[in-house]
C-alpha cells in the first residue's frame, strides 16, 4: 500500500507481533449483542498461544480492531500506524510521549525504533486498558515501556522533556501541558479534529521562539480523546444515524464539487475531496459545521439542520437555506483556486490571547476549548 517508506519503519513491522497484544476484539455485526451509538458488534476472544487461523487473518489485515466498546478503545489500522511512524521521524535514543495506549501496539513499534537507549511513555485514561496493556507488553518483551493510568491531557512531566509527543486519539484541542513538556527542538504529531468527530487531519506542531506553529502532514480517523480535552460531539453519532434513516425534507440535484465527492467515494479515492471538505470546515466553521460521515459526506448546522450528499442528490433535513450555504462555500473554494490539503499554515494561541491577522490576509480563526487556532492559506 506504500504506507511503509523506510527500512526504519519496516523493521518494527517484522518484529512486533500484533496478535500477542490482543486477548479479544470486536467485529461489526448487525446481530451482535454489544451496541453503541447505533452500531452493533460481536466479541471474539483470542488465544495467542493457540491462535485461530481465521482470527489471525483478521488481526494481520489492514483494519482497526476495537478492544472496548463503551468507553471505546482499539488497536489502530496498521497502515495508519506506519504512516504516523514515518511522519514522526524517530531516531535512536529519543524520548517519546504517547497519549492513547490502546493495546500497546504503536508503543512497541516506537520502542523498536528508539532502541534501548530511548524511552517510551504511553498514557491511557482507562485503568483496565492500562492493566492489560502493561501485562501484554511485558509478556511480549517490551516491559521497559512505561504505561501510565492518567488523563493524557496532563502529559507526564516526570519524564519530560520529550523529543516527540504523539496522540493516537482524535483531539478536539491541544493541551498546553504537552507544549510545556516538549523539547525545544522536538515536535508533536496530533490528529487534530477539524469539524466533526472522525475528521482528524494529522498536524505537526512545533515551537519557534515564542510562537507555536503547525502544518497539516496527513489524514486520519480516530476515536475521540476522553478526559479534560473532550467535548460534546455535535450531533451525537447515534442521533445522526437515526436522522439519516428518516425521509428528508427535500432532495436537490448534485452540483459542482458535490458531484465529485460522490464519484470519489464510489471509487474509494477519498484524497480527491478531503481538501474541499477541509476548506468548508475552516471557512464555514459552524455554518455549516462539518460532521463528516464518510459514506455519505454530511454537513450540519446547529440551528438549520443537516444535509447529506448522496448518489441520487443532496438530501436536506431542515432549512432549505443550508443549500445556499453549501453553494457559497463551494464557490469560495473554486474562486480561491481549489486550495489543497497541504496549503494551510497553522498557529496556536491560548484562548486569552488575541490573534493578529493582517489586512487582506486569507486567515480564519477556529475557537477551541483551550486554544485559538489561526489557519492561513499559504
Amino acid at each position: 500500500m506504500g504506507a511503509i517508506k523506510t527500512k526504519q519503519v519496516e523493521r518494527p513491522f517484522s518484529r512486533v507481533e500484533r496478535h500477542k497484544l490482543l486477548e479479544w476484539f470486536y467485529l461489526k455485526d448487525d446481530k451482535g449483542e454489544f451496541g453503541h451509538a447505533g452500531q452493533w458488534a460481536i466479541k471474539r476472544d483470542f488465544d495467542a498461544q493457540n491462535p485461530d487461523p481465521e482470527l489471525l487473518k483478521i488481526i494481520y489485515s489492514d483494519r482497526s480492531l476495537p478492544t472496548s466498546i463503551n468507553p471505546p478503545s482499539a488497536t489502530s489500522q496498521p497502515s495508519l500506524v506506519a504512516s504516523m511512524l514515518e511522519l514522526l521521524k524517530l531516531q535512536r535514543g529519543m524520548n517519546v510521549l504517547e497519549v492513547g495506549a490502546g493495546t500497546g501496539y504503536n508503543a512497541a513499534m516506537m520502542q523498536e525504533i528508539v532502541g534501548r537507549t530511548g524511552h517510551i511513555t504511553t498514557i491511557d485514561i482507562q485503568d483496565d486498558v492500562v492493566d492489560q496493556t502493561r501485562r501484554l507488553l511485558k509478556a511480549s518483551g517490551y516491559g521497559g515501556i512505561e504505561v501510565i493510568a492518567a488523563d493524557g491531557a496532563q502529559g507526564f512531566p516526570q519524564n519530560a522533556p520529550y523529543d516527540r509527543i504523539i496522540t493516537t486519539v482524535g483531539c478536539p484541542d491541544i493541551s498546553f501541558r504537552w507544549v510545556e513538556q516538549l523539547a525545544d527542538d522536538g515536535f508533536m504529531l496530533i490528529p487534530l479534529q477539524h469539524g466533526g468527530e472522525g475528521f482528524d487531519p494529522l498536524v505537526r506542531i512545533w515551537k519557534e521562539g515564542e510562537r507555536l506553529l503547525g502544518r497539516l502532514v496527513g489524514f486520519s480517523r480516530f476515536m475521540s480523546i476522553q478526559g479534560e480535552l473532550a467535548i460534546k460531539q455535535r450531533p451525537d453519532f447515534g442521533d445522526f444515524v437515526a436522522l439519516r434513516s428518516r425521509e428528508p425534507t427535500a432532495v436537490y440535484p448534485l452540483f459542482g464539487i458535490f458531484k465529485e465527492m460522490v464519484e470519489s467515494v464510489k471509487n474509494k479515492q477519498e484524497d480527491q475531496f478531503i481538501a474541499s471538505l477541509l476548506f468548508m470546515v475552516i471557512v464555514g466553521d459552524k455554518k455549516p459545521f462539518n460532521w463528516v460521515n464518510w459514506v455519505p459526506p454530511s454537513f450540519w448546522d446547529e440551528e438549520k439542520g443537516v444535509v447529506v450528499i448522496r448518489e441520487n442528490g443532496i438530501a436536506l433535513y431542515g432549512d432549505e437555506s443550508l443549500l445556499a450555504d453549501l453553494k457559497s462555500l463551494s464557490d469560495q473554494w473554486e474562486g480561491l483556486g481549489r486550495p489543497g490539503f497541504f496549503d494551510w499554515r497553522l498557529e496556536f494561541l491560548p484562548r486569552d490571547r488575541v490573534p493578529e491577522i493582517r489586512e487582506g490576509e486569507w486567515a480564519w480563526v477556529i475557537e477551541r476549548k483551550f486554544s485559538r487556532e489561526i489557519v492561513r492559506l499559504a
